[in-house]
């Protein structure tokens, strides 16, 4: 059996509807059955045979039975190799599918692969991830960085730069992200993430230069598609003092009807001496948000329990007073409105062989 030849014919059907899809997954699950069943030694095709199970759309405990069952049979002759490929799988179901009661049971699997000196990044990835979750930042860039070591992806340095950032060693994580910057974009999805945070950082930093290069590169890129939102942009173009692009920003995403957006947005406008369109925006907005409650409060049988009616009450009262009171710290207190600082990880599916990601 040719697992390698079996990933591939699966992901030529990745692209098919489900049911069209389903005839060669249950095919292939077949023939892993009939492997696992004359060779139970072989660890691969219990954990293929796990994923094919759940993309088969059936329960995870049926996947995570399967792999038990490997356990079960191979505990007492796991190789370094084979132990790695198990656990890294089943720390993924443990993981991505079943919360955080099985996060112990996960991180515990995790550790013991890479003490068996795990060859495989994935693993690496999967617990600096789970460490960068815990804000255990310090242990989650030295993961990234084992991982990079193992198989230099881009997106392992983003996460080990990210994990610096986020442990407060600003110059480490940016020069990590410069190691890892380039232009024209090879792979737009995570080059538009590493420009823009190496851009963000730059700005923090006081480099303006470097940073206004890359902010002129990336409002010329559809980075939308690239999973990059445009309030991030705008929150960018806020760090550079460009208030003027990041209000068209702002206006264009509409996230401004939240105080944590509005308190820029209004900063903004006051630098470029706009308080009247400030003060337009705030009737509007307050103006809706007032209206709501009124229409609320006169028909409170329209909500289907009085729990959710008196929750949307006091969440959007809460709502106009925090706005209301970040209008009043911009225009009349003057408070500086500070940049949000945030960290966000690099995602991708770590699963061993997975044959949705499976990639030689």
């Amino acid at each position: 059996m040719e697992l390698q030849n079996i990933i591939e014919n699966l992901q030529g059907v990745m692209n098919l509807d489900f049911d069209e899809r389903a005839g060669s997954f249950k095919k292939y699950r077949d023939i892993l059955k009939s492997e696992i069943s004359s060779n139970p030694s072989n660890i691969e095709a219990f954990c293929l045979m796990a994923m094919i199970t759940c993309e088969l759309r059936e329960d995870t405990e049926k996947s995570i039975e399967i792999l038990e069952q490997c356990y079960a049979q191979n505990q007492l002759n796991f190789t370094d190799e084979g132990f790695a490929i198990w656990a890294t799988d089943m720390a993924y179901f443990l993981l991505e599918e079943c919360g955080e009661n099985c996060e112990e049971r996960a991180e515990e699997l995790l550790s013991q692969a890479i003490s068996r000196n795990s060859n495989y990044a994935s693993t690496y990835y999967a617990y600096g991830k789970f460490c960068f979750k815990k804000s255990n930042f310090e242990k989650a860039s030295k993961l990234f960085h084992k991982a990079f070591e193992l198989s230099p992806k881009k997106s392992y340095g983003y996460c080990k730069a990210v994990s610096l950032l986020a442990f407060s060693r600003q110059d480490e994580g940016i020069s990590e992200l410069e190691s890892i910057y380039s232009y024209p974009f090879e792979d737009e999805q995570i080059d538009v993430k590493i420009a823009l945070t190496l851009g963000r950082e730059l700005a923090h930093s006081g480099n303006t230069y470097k940073a206004k290069r890359i902010a002129e590169i990336l409002l010329n890129t559809d980075y939308r598609e690239f999973d990059i939102e445009i309030d991030e942009m705008a929150d960018f173009l806020y760090i550079l003092g460009d208030y003027k692009t990041c209000i068209e920003l702002y206006d264009k995403s509409r996230y401004w009807e939240e105080a944590s957006w509005l308190n820029k947005y209004f900063y903004a406008l006051k630098q470029l001496g706009h308080k009247s369109i400030a003060d337009k925006k705030l009737q509007e907005i307050t103006g809706k948000i007032e209206k709501d409650i009124h229409e609320t409060k006169m028909n409170p049988t329209d909500w289907e329990s009085d729990e959710d009616y008196q929750y949307h009450i006091s969440s959007e009262t809460k709502r106009l007073l925090e706005i209301k009171e970040g209008y009043s710290e911009v225009f009349i207190d003057s408070i500086k409105i500070l940049p949000d600082t945030y960290y966000n990880m690099f995602y991708q599916c770590y699963y061993i062989n997975c044959p949705r990601h499976y990639s030689v």
